[in-house]
């Protein structure tokens, strides 16, 4: 028997559990995570023909707070999908029929994390710099950073938002919120180091969406140069013998130093041509999958390999819960 998924939304600072109450006015609701977001988001679409929310007092629209969860009555192993805590971003309503469509972030929207900066960053580490912005912020970090250290970098007007994602783009690092709210900021290489998660072939796979892989040469480089700058000027170089292309490419920063500029020029192979072999799948909703962790798929002979999640899809819709997963292809490229 089918296993029958169930939506739960705690609604607002009051904790009120509206999930039986929505249920049944709820079209759709998808919950979309990438890697090379900061923000997971929520989209939800409400039947509203009575103008059940459009008149409720509770129903307060931009900065309310939702609590997802999607789950499968007493499935084992329980694959619970805990979404986190998402603030109302996006409230737009159309008609008729009268349909509500909420998109909501899983971070705060407070004016500070978006206020532009010019500061310097003196005699500290990545960690130092993620840790303090999180301290100015009232929030936890989360994730493993590479032990880089810093003379003196510049966050020269630049929200801290827009600040740490630049830290990531340079350093070859992730950056986004966790679902408990934490600013997570891990390192790239440590997530494509990791032991397979998952195992996945034909039987796995659900017909709607198919299933596709792309390989594609358009747009990739094959040697690429970061500067640095330690007092002695000099380059990190990096060969990618997997495409075809034998075009060159130098980043625009200067680095401190050569272990920063390593790290950089992983960054910027990871921008142009890691998502050249990519795949993309849906199988049955699982809240286990997560964001990052790496996966093998069989069964297509040339394209089977080690992969990584990418992105994640979760929808739950009157066709039942599904799992998009978009992955991309794990393959060592070669510092020169």
């Amino acid at each position: 028997m089918p296993l029958r998924p169930y939506l739960s939304i705690i609604y607002n600072t009051s904790n009120l559990d509206i999930s039986g109450f929505i249920r049944s006015f709820v079209l759709d609701i998808s919950i979309t995570q990438r890697l090379t977001d900061a923000a997971t988001n929520v989209a939800v679409k409400i039947r509203d023909d009575e103008m059940k929310f459009q008149n409720d007092p509770t129903f307060n629209g931009i900065g309310d707070t939702l609590d997802v969860e999607l789950f499968y009555e007493n499935a084992t192993p329980d694959k619970k999908l805990d979404a986190g805590v998402f603030y109302l971003d996006r409230v737009e309503l159309s008609a008729p029929p009268d349909v509500l469509a909420l998109r909501a972030l899983n971070y705060p929207l407070n004016q500070a994390l978006r206020t532009k900066k010019t500061r310097t960053w003196s005699s500290t580490t990545l960690s130092g710099i993620v840790s303090a912005i999180a301290t100015e912020h009232g929030l936890s970090v989360s994730g493993t950073r590479e032990p880089v250290n810093f003379t003196n970098w510049e966050q020269s007007d630049k929200s801290d938002l827009e600040f740490l994602m630049d830290l990531a783009q340079d350093f070859d690092h992730v950056f986004r919120f966790d679902s408990l709210g934490r600013l997570y900021f891990h390192s790239w290489e440590l997530l494509d180091n990791a032991a397979n998660s998952w195992s996945f072939n034909k039987d796995d796979l659900l017909a709607r969406p198919s299933l596709r892989f792309t390989s594609a040469d358009s747009g990739t480089y094959r040697n690429f140069t970061t500067n640095y700058d330690d007092g002695s000027p000099g380059t990190a170089n990096l060969i990618d013998t997997f495409v075809y292309s034998t075009d060159s490419i130098t980043g625009s920063t200067t680095y401190e130093s050569f272990a920063q500029a390593q790290l950089g020029v992983r960054g910027l192979w990871r921008r142009t041509n890691s998502l050249r072999r990519s795949v993309e799948f849906t199988i049955e909703g699982d809240g286990r999958v997560n964001l990052g962790q790496n996966f093998a798929i069989a069964g297509y002979g040339t394209f089977d390999g080690n992969y990584q999640i990418q992105e994640l899809r979760n929808s739950l819709s009157n066709n039942g819960w599904v799992t998009e997963i978009k992955g991309r292809k794990l393959y060592e490229e070669f510092p020169s």
